[in-house]
């Protein structure tokens, strides 16, 4: 599983339905601390679950599912093997037409009515497995930042891993529907991060637009060159929302210090 809370949850919710967890496996090179929460190692090891990773994990477990949430590297495929039922991957984004890092911010790029999130079989290829579920909701684009827009798909993604749970638990057949290979895309790392750069010619909807799509501290945001430098660019609508944060106080704060005057 991935590191960020949602993967938390994810264990904390299997937990509560009294799943057994043989392994949570974890990748430790990422650093959030940043974010004021437990981690899923944190979490595992308090609930008393093994934690390991990829390459530390036994290989002769047979469990029902192998599950991937959030995960930032590929599944190998003799993990993918040890599934008894179903090895499955929960991505961030609607598939076929959002693989690989193609996420909030392309959505927000190409001012996308619908945005959603994908549980998936995995096989060998990044997100390219045959379809569980897919889950979709609107949004307007024209007023999400990358950050606005993960929060909104990461609730999205706990409603669908416990739509699996329900499925997974009752006994019934497990959805399956190979993905449409003329509706595929994947975008790698690279194709994204080139992305960020707005160009020098750039109209004002065009650089609010993609600075906006990159919004997301501490990650590098959106930029314009000058010259050898990059100067990072924040959106305008992220400007109202910091100065109501810092001001939303003001007047009781300034009550409390006339109070303080007056005594």
């Amino acid at each position: 599983m991935g590191s960020k809370p949602g993967s938390v949850v994810v264990l904390e919710t299997l937990l509560a339905r009294g799943w057994d967890i043989r392994y949570v496996v974890v990748a430790r090179k990422f650093n959030y601390s940043w974010i004021d929460a437990p981690t899923l190692e944190e979490a595992a090891t308090a609930a008393g679950i093994r934690v390991v990773t990829q390459p530390e994990l036994p290989r002769d477990e047979r469990p029902d599912f192998v599950i991937s949430y959030m995960f930032r590297y590929r599944v190998k495929s003799d993990v993918i093997a040890m599934a008894t039922r179903a090895a499955l991957n929960f991505h961030a984004g609607p598939l076929p037409g959002f693989g690989g890092w193609a996420f909030y911010n392309v959505a927000i790029l190409e001012n996308s009515p619908v945005y959603g999130c994908t549980a998936h079989y995995m096989d060998d290829g990044f997100d390219t497995g045959p379809l569980f579920k897919v889950n979709r909701f609107p949004i307007d684009a024209t007023k999400e930042t990358a950050l606005s827009l993960e929060q909104k798909t990461q609730e999205e993604m706990i409603r669908l891993f416990i739509d699996f749970c329900d499925i997974a638990e009752s006994g019934e057949k497990l959805p399956f529907e190979p993905q449409d290979p003329a509706k595929m895309r994947y975008m790698n790392q690279e194709e994204f991060a080139a992305l960020k750069r707005i160009p020098a010619d750039a109209g004002a909807e065009t650089a609010e637009r993609i600075a906006r799509a990159f919004w997301y501290p501490p990650y590098e945001c959106a930029y314009v060159m000058l010259g050898d430098t990059k100067v990072e660019v924040i959106p305008q609508l992220v400007k109202e929302d910091v100065a109501s944060r810092f001001h939303n106080d003001d007047l009781q704060r300034l009550r409390i210090a006339a109070a303080g005057a007056r005594d």
